[in-house]
Protein backbone atom coordinates (compact mmCIF):
# COMPACT_ATOMS: atom_id res chain seq x y z
CA UNK A 1 0.00 0.00 0.00
CA UNK A 2 1.17 3.12 -1.03
CA UNK A 3 1.71 5.82 1.82
CA UNK A 4 1.11 9.32 1.74
CA UNK A 5 4.26 11.99 1.85
CA UNK A 6 3.35 14.54 3.92
CA UNK A 7 4.49 17.98 2.94
CA UNK A 8 6.84 18.83 6.04
CA UNK A 9 8.94 15.62 4.32
CA UNK A 10 9.64 17.33 1.17
CA UNK A 11 13.09 19.05 0.67
CA UNK A 12 13.50 21.97 2.67
CA UNK A 13 15.04 23.43 0.04
CA UNK A 14 12.61 22.86 -2.63
CA UNK A 15 9.84 23.95 -0.16
CA UNK A 16 11.79 27.35 0.53
CA UNK A 17 12.28 28.31 -3.38
CA UNK A 18 8.81 27.72 -3.45
CA UNK A 19 7.47 30.13 -0.60
CA UNK A 20 9.67 32.02 -1.89
CA UNK A 21 8.23 32.07 -5.70
CA UNK A 22 4.69 32.33 -4.04
CA UNK A 23 5.47 35.06 -2.31
CA UNK A 24 6.93 37.17 -5.04
CA UNK A 25 3.77 36.18 -7.06
CA UNK A 26 1.64 37.04 -4.31
CA UNK A 27 3.36 40.83 -3.61
CA UNK A 28 2.80 41.35 -7.47
CA UNK A 29 -0.43 40.90 -7.67
CA UNK A 30 -1.20 42.70 -4.52
CA UNK A 31 0.99 46.00 -5.64
CA UNK A 32 -1.14 45.53 -9.19
CA UNK A 33 -4.80 45.13 -7.76
CA UNK A 34 -4.36 47.65 -5.40
CA UNK A 35 -3.16 50.37 -8.20
CA UNK A 36 -5.87 49.14 -10.35
CA UNK A 37 -8.82 49.48 -7.65
CA UNK A 38 -7.56 52.52 -6.12
CA UNK A 39 -7.48 54.46 -10.08
CA UNK A 40 -11.10 52.82 -10.69
CA UNK A 41 -12.80 53.83 -7.53
CA UNK A 42 -10.86 57.62 -7.65
CA UNK A 43 -10.54 58.29 -11.30
CA UNK A 44 -13.80 56.25 -12.65
CA UNK A 45 -16.30 56.09 -10.46
CA UNK A 46 -15.20 59.38 -8.76
CA UNK A 47 -16.01 58.01 -5.06
CA UNK A 48 -19.59 57.13 -6.18
CA UNK A 49 -19.24 53.74 -4.95
CA UNK A 50 -16.31 53.19 -2.17
CA UNK A 51 -17.73 50.93 0.27
CA UNK A 52 -18.11 48.42 -2.80
CA UNK A 53 -14.57 49.40 -3.98
CA UNK A 54 -13.17 48.70 -0.15
CA UNK A 55 -15.09 45.64 0.15
CA UNK A 56 -13.58 44.58 -3.15
CA UNK A 57 -9.98 45.13 -2.14
CA UNK A 58 -10.75 43.59 0.65
CA UNK A 59 -11.88 40.42 -1.31
CA UNK A 60 -9.32 40.76 -3.69
CA UNK A 61 -6.43 40.56 -0.89
CA UNK A 62 -8.21 37.93 0.89
CA UNK A 63 -8.02 35.75 -1.78
CA UNK A 64 -4.69 36.60 -3.10
CA UNK A 65 -3.09 36.00 0.95
CA UNK A 66 -5.47 32.82 1.24
CA UNK A 67 -3.85 31.00 -1.44
CA UNK A 68 -0.73 31.48 -0.04
CA UNK A 69 -1.48 30.61 2.89
CA UNK A 70 -3.62 27.73 2.53
CA UNK A 71 -0.63 26.05 -0.20
CA UNK A 72 1.19 25.30 3.03
CA UNK A 73 -1.79 23.57 4.71
CA UNK A 74 -1.52 25.14 8.22
CA UNK A 75 -2.26 22.75 11.07
CA UNK A 76 -4.90 23.49 13.86
CA UNK A 77 -2.36 25.02 16.23
CA UNK A 78 -0.96 27.52 13.91
CA UNK A 79 -4.77 28.50 13.64
CA UNK A 80 -5.39 28.88 17.31
CA UNK A 81 -1.84 30.89 17.46
CA UNK A 82 -3.44 33.34 14.50
CA UNK A 83 -6.81 33.69 16.75
CA UNK A 84 -5.46 34.24 20.18
CA UNK A 85 -2.98 37.06 18.50
CA UNK A 86 -6.43 38.56 16.70
CA UNK A 87 -7.81 38.56 20.75
CA UNK A 88 -4.97 39.83 21.52
CA UNK A 89 -4.88 42.70 19.18
CA UNK A 90 -8.21 43.68 19.88
CA UNK A 91 -7.85 43.76 23.89
CA UNK A 92 -4.80 46.05 23.25
CA UNK A 93 -6.87 48.52 20.87
CA UNK A 94 -9.54 48.24 23.05
CA UNK A 95 -7.78 48.88 26.66
CA UNK A 96 -5.31 52.27 24.71
CA UNK A 97 -8.81 53.50 23.37
CA UNK A 98 -10.19 53.63 26.58
CA UNK A 99 -7.46 54.39 29.24
CA UNK A 100 -4.14 55.90 27.49
CA UNK A 101 -3.62 57.80 23.72
CA UNK A 102 -1.41 54.98 22.45
CA UNK A 103 -1.95 52.47 19.77
CA UNK A 104 -0.71 48.67 21.29
CA UNK A 105 -3.28 47.65 18.50
CA UNK A 106 -1.36 48.42 15.51
CA UNK A 107 2.07 47.49 17.44
CA UNK A 108 0.44 44.06 17.87
CA UNK A 109 -0.54 43.33 14.08
CA UNK A 110 3.55 44.07 13.46
CA UNK A 111 4.30 41.80 15.51
CA UNK A 112 1.73 39.36 14.32
CA UNK A 113 3.64 40.09 10.99
CA UNK A 114 7.03 39.56 12.45
CA UNK A 115 6.53 36.77 14.14
CA UNK A 116 4.25 34.38 11.90
CA UNK A 117 4.99 35.61 8.47
CA UNK A 118 3.07 38.10 6.07
CA UNK A 119 0.54 35.87 6.05
CA UNK A 120 -0.86 35.67 9.10
CA UNK A 121 -0.07 39.08 9.76
CA UNK A 122 -2.44 40.32 7.35
CA UNK A 123 -5.48 37.80 8.78
CA UNK A 124 -4.62 39.23 11.82
CA UNK A 125 -4.62 42.60 10.97
CA UNK A 126 -7.79 42.45 9.31
CA UNK A 127 -9.87 40.15 11.09
CA UNK A 128 -8.58 42.57 14.19
CA UNK A 129 -9.53 45.91 12.84
CA UNK A 130 -13.10 44.39 11.93
CA UNK A 131 -13.87 43.24 15.33
CA UNK A 132 -12.55 46.21 17.16
CA UNK A 133 -14.93 48.50 15.04
CA UNK A 134 -18.30 46.02 16.96
CA UNK A 135 -16.86 48.20 19.70
CA UNK A 136 -15.85 51.76 17.98
CA UNK A 137 -18.44 51.49 15.39
CA UNK A 138 -18.94 49.98 12.12
CA UNK A 139 -19.38 52.00 8.38
CA UNK A 140 -18.13 52.48 5.45
CA UNK A 141 -14.38 52.74 6.54
CA UNK A 142 -14.41 49.46 8.27
CA UNK A 143 -13.25 47.71 4.55
CA UNK A 144 -11.01 50.53 4.41
CA UNK A 145 -9.29 50.23 7.81
CA UNK A 146 -9.26 46.08 7.65
CA UNK A 147 -7.16 46.55 3.98
CA UNK A 148 -5.04 49.01 6.14
CA UNK A 149 -3.94 47.12 9.07
CA UNK A 150 -3.98 43.60 7.04
CA UNK A 151 -0.85 45.73 4.36
CA UNK A 152 1.04 46.25 7.53
CA UNK A 153 0.73 42.98 9.08
CA UNK A 154 1.71 41.77 5.54
CA UNK A 155 4.37 44.03 5.01
CA UNK A 156 5.66 43.63 8.59
CA UNK A 157 5.82 39.95 7.63
CA UNK A 158 7.90 40.56 3.82
CA UNK A 159 10.59 43.19 5.69
CA UNK A 160 11.60 40.60 8.59
CA UNK A 161 11.32 37.37 6.61
CA UNK A 162 12.97 38.23 3.62
CA UNK A 163 14.16 34.64 1.79
CA UNK A 164 17.35 34.08 1.13
CA UNK A 165 17.38 31.53 -2.50
CA UNK A 166 20.79 32.37 -3.66
CA UNK A 167 23.93 31.39 -1.69
CA UNK A 168 23.16 29.12 1.83
CA UNK A 169 19.18 28.06 1.85
CA UNK A 170 17.72 29.88 4.87
CA UNK A 171 15.34 27.77 7.43
CA UNK A 172 12.96 31.10 8.87
CA UNK A 173 12.99 31.07 12.85
CA UNK A 174 12.10 33.77 14.90
CA UNK A 175 15.50 32.58 17.48
CA UNK A 176 17.31 32.90 14.15
CA UNK A 177 16.35 36.86 13.88
CA UNK A 178 16.69 37.42 17.04
CA UNK A 179 20.87 35.89 16.58
CA UNK A 180 21.15 38.94 14.59
CA UNK A 181 20.94 41.58 17.34
CA UNK A 182 24.84 40.12 18.95
CA UNK A 183 26.31 40.65 15.80
CA UNK A 184 24.28 43.68 13.96
CA UNK A 185 23.45 46.79 14.68
CA UNK A 186 21.79 49.82 13.50
CA UNK A 187 23.45 49.59 9.98
CA UNK A 188 21.32 47.07 8.69
CA UNK A 189 18.42 49.81 8.94
CA UNK A 190 20.79 52.46 8.04
CA UNK A 191 19.96 51.29 4.38
CA UNK A 192 16.11 52.01 4.19
CA UNK A 193 16.04 55.13 6.45
CA UNK A 194 18.69 56.45 4.14
CA UNK A 195 16.77 55.88 1.13
CA UNK A 196 13.20 56.89 3.23
CA UNK A 197 15.08 60.36 3.39
CA UNK A 198 16.18 60.53 0.20
CA UNK A 199 12.90 60.19 -1.05
CA UNK A 200 11.81 63.00 1.26
CA UNK A 201 14.70 65.21 0.34
CA UNK A 202 13.54 64.20 -3.00
CA UNK A 203 10.10 65.51 -2.72
CA UNK A 204 10.95 68.59 -0.65
CA UNK A 205 13.43 69.54 -3.76
CA UNK A 206 10.79 69.22 -6.69
CA UNK A 207 8.35 71.34 -3.87
CA UNK A 208 10.76 73.74 -3.83
CA UNK A 209 11.30 73.96 -7.75
CA UNK A 210 7.91 73.57 -8.54
CA UNK A 211 5.46 73.74 -5.60
CA UNK A 212 2.66 76.22 -6.17
CA UNK A 213 2.66 79.62 -4.07
CA UNK A 214 0.95 79.21 -0.91
CA UNK A 215 0.89 74.69 -1.38
CA UNK A 216 3.11 73.66 2.10
CA UNK A 217 5.51 70.82 1.63
CA UNK A 218 4.21 68.80 4.44
CA UNK A 219 1.13 67.15 2.98
CA UNK A 220 0.48 64.48 0.23
CA UNK A 221 4.61 64.77 -0.71
CA UNK A 222 5.34 63.17 2.50
CA UNK A 223 3.10 60.73 2.34
CA UNK A 224 3.75 59.33 -1.59
CA UNK A 225 7.42 60.26 -1.31
CA UNK A 226 8.03 58.40 1.94
CA UNK A 227 6.20 55.43 0.72
CA UNK A 228 8.40 55.28 -2.45
CA UNK A 229 11.30 55.19 -0.45
CA UNK A 230 10.08 52.67 2.03
CA UNK A 231 8.99 50.39 -1.12
CA UNK A 232 12.61 51.03 -2.32
CA UNK A 233 14.20 50.18 0.98
CA UNK A 234 12.23 47.05 0.94
CA UNK A 235 13.21 46.28 -2.26
CA UNK A 236 16.78 47.11 -1.91
CA UNK A 237 17.90 45.60 1.53
CA UNK A 238 18.41 42.25 1.36
CA UNK A 239 19.62 41.31 4.84
CA UNK A 240 17.07 40.67 7.21
CA UNK A 241 15.97 43.14 9.85
CA UNK A 242 17.32 42.60 12.93
CA UNK A 243 14.47 42.01 15.80
CA UNK A 244 15.10 44.69 18.64
CA UNK A 245 13.33 47.52 20.26
CA UNK A 246 15.06 50.09 17.95
CA UNK A 247 14.47 48.64 14.51
CA UNK A 248 10.72 47.78 15.08
CA UNK A 249 10.00 50.81 16.76
CA UNK A 250 11.27 52.40 13.77
CA UNK A 251 9.44 50.38 11.43
CA UNK A 252 6.08 50.21 12.91
CA UNK A 253 6.30 54.43 13.23
CA UNK A 254 7.09 54.25 9.08
CA UNK A 255 4.74 51.73 8.11
CA UNK A 256 2.07 53.37 10.64
CA UNK A 257 2.27 56.68 8.93
CA UNK A 258 2.88 55.97 5.13
CA UNK A 259 0.87 53.34 4.75
CA UNK A 260 -2.15 53.62 7.28
CA UNK A 261 -2.44 56.78 7.26
CA UNK A 262 -1.67 57.30 3.10
CA UNK A 263 -4.78 54.69 2.67
CA UNK A 264 -7.11 56.31 5.17
CA UNK A 265 -7.08 59.55 4.09
CA UNK A 266 -7.28 58.37 1.07
CA UNK A 267 -10.41 56.85 1.99
CA UNK A 268 -11.69 60.23 3.48
CA UNK A 269 -11.30 61.37 0.19
CA UNK A 270 -13.89 59.30 -1.30
CA UNK A 271 -16.44 59.07 1.72
CA UNK A 272 -16.75 62.89 1.91
CA UNK A 273 -17.42 62.72 -1.87
CA UNK A 274 -20.60 61.25 -0.82
CA UNK A 275 -21.69 64.37 1.17
CA UNK A 276 -21.33 66.76 -1.53
CA UNK A 277 -17.12 66.83 -1.53
CA UNK A 278 -14.88 66.62 -4.41
CA UNK A 279 -12.63 63.47 -5.59
CA UNK A 280 -9.50 65.65 -6.99
CA UNK A 281 -5.68 65.97 -6.33
CA UNK A 282 -6.27 69.48 -4.29
CA UNK A 283 -9.14 67.72 -2.01
CA UNK A 284 -6.43 65.06 -1.50
CA UNK A 285 -3.52 67.69 -0.52
CA UNK A 286 -6.19 68.80 1.72
CA UNK A 287 -6.71 65.69 3.58
CA UNK A 288 -2.84 64.97 3.92
CA UNK A 289 -2.02 68.10 5.60
CA UNK A 290 -4.86 68.01 7.93
CA UNK A 291 -4.39 64.14 8.39
CA UNK A 292 -0.51 64.08 9.09
CA UNK A 293 -0.82 65.36 12.74
CA UNK A 294 -2.55 62.45 13.63
CA UNK A 295 -1.03 60.32 11.23
CA UNK A 296 2.53 61.07 13.31
CA UNK A 297 0.55 60.63 16.72
CA UNK A 298 -0.18 57.43 15.89
CA UNK A 299 2.98 56.20 14.66
CA UNK A 300 4.52 57.52 17.64
CA UNK A 301 2.30 55.72 20.15
CA UNK A 302 2.42 52.42 18.41
CA UNK A 303 6.44 53.08 18.27
CA UNK A 304 6.03 53.43 22.14
CA UNK A 305 4.41 50.22 22.63
CA UNK A 306 6.48 48.41 20.50
CA UNK A 307 9.57 49.77 22.16
CA UNK A 308 8.90 48.78 25.31
CA UNK A 309 6.43 45.48 25.02
CA UNK A 310 7.18 44.76 21.46
CA UNK A 311 10.72 42.62 22.40
CA UNK A 312 9.06 40.47 25.57
CA UNK A 313 6.05 39.53 23.49
CA UNK A 314 8.35 38.51 20.64
CA UNK A 315 9.88 36.40 22.77
CA UNK A 316 7.11 34.47 24.12
CA UNK A 317 5.90 33.99 20.68
CA UNK A 318 9.45 32.25 20.31
CA UNK A 319 9.07 30.14 22.57
CA UNK A 320 5.37 28.96 21.46
CA UNK A 321 6.88 28.17 18.66
CA UNK A 322 9.86 25.74 19.54
CA UNK A 323 7.46 23.99 21.91
CA UNK A 324 4.76 23.42 19.54
CA UNK A 325 6.70 23.49 16.47
CA UNK A 326 4.69 25.91 14.38
CA UNK A 327 6.39 27.88 11.50
CA UNK A 328 5.30 29.28 8.76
Amino acid sequence: MKKAVSHRCVDPGQRIREKHKMRCISAFFLAVGMALLLFVCAGVWQGKNYLLAGILMLLFLFGVVVLNFEKRKPRAREIALLSTMTGLSVAANELCSHTIPLHAGTAMVVISGIALGPETGFFVGALARFVCNFFSGQGPWTPWQMFSWGLMGYLAGLCFNTIRVRGRLEEETLAGRFSLKKNTSFRLLAGPLAVIAGGEILGYLLYVWTGVQGETFWGWRVYVFGFLGLAFGIVLQRKKLPVDPVTTSVFVFLITVLVYGGIMNFAAMLMTAQSGGEVSVEALKALYVTGLPYDLMHGAGAALCMFFAGDVILQKLQRIQIKFGIGF
